[in-house]
């Protein structure tokens, strides 16, 4: 189980990733509150964990920044792509109990929008992969 919570760090660890990604390196959406139904695949559950969220957008473009903040700044960002409405995105993250590298994607329709995260982690000594799926859409004001 303690190699659950230590994926689970990691999982915090990706989402809260820091960039020194400017604005204009950004996709555009539509601001207003949005439902987020994400999927975590990892191999230390035996069945995909899916969570539906809502949170209010109030900007009116992503980057890969504000889809994972960090504020340990303990990952970071080591190349990234936008084109058209479409952004990609390579990560490193380092803590004292190993390492994770991996990459993401997040393609907007406006009022919609999808991607993903793929991470390979070596956690004391132990390799693992995890995959979380999104999906967003727009579903009303704030």
């Amino acid at each position: 189980m303690r190699i659950y919570h230590i994926i689970m760090s990691g999982l915090a660890c990706i989402l809260l990733l820091s960039t020194n990604i400017n604005a204009a390196d950004a996709i555009s959406i539509e601001p207003g509150m949005w439902e987020v139904t994400t999927k975590m695949t990892t191999p230390m559950s035996p069945q995909p964990r899916v969570e539906t969220t809502q949170e209010c957008m109030t900007d009116a473009k992503i980057s890969p920044e504000d889809l994972a903040p960090n504020d340990d700044g303990e990952c970071s960002i080591t190349d990234s792509k936008i084109s058209g409405n479409s952004m990609d995105w390579s990560m490193q993250c380092s803590s004292p109990g190993g390492t994770m590298t991996g990459g993401g994607n997040f393609t907007s329709k406006g009022d919609s929008g999808h991607g993903s995260i793929k991470m390979n982690m070596n956690i004391e000594g132990q390799s693992f992969h995890m995959e979380i799926a999104w999906e967003g859409k727009r579903i009303g004001p704030c």
